[in-house]
């Protein structure tokens, strides 16, 4: 299901699309009526948003470091 989520908001993420277009488009809509929630600490809004700042943010790589 994780795995899911994360396919189409990458891939909206991808092809433009602005953190509300993608709310709008309802990437969990499939899970909603079970896993969904309006209401509360972790509603599904707060966690699009949280996937799409994490597909959006820089990709960090390790710096080499050689040994002397």
């Amino acid at each position: 299901m994780v795995t899911i989520f994360r396919e189409r908001i990458q891939y909206m993420i991808k092809s433009g699309m602005t953190l509300e277009q993608v709310k709008a488009a309802k990437p969990t809509r499939d899970y909603d009526p079970i896993y969904g929630s309006t209401a509360g600490n972790w509603t599904t809004d707060l966690f699009v948003e949280a996937a799409c700042k994490s597909l959006s943010a820089p990709k960090k790589t390790e710096e080499s470091h050689e040994s002397n």
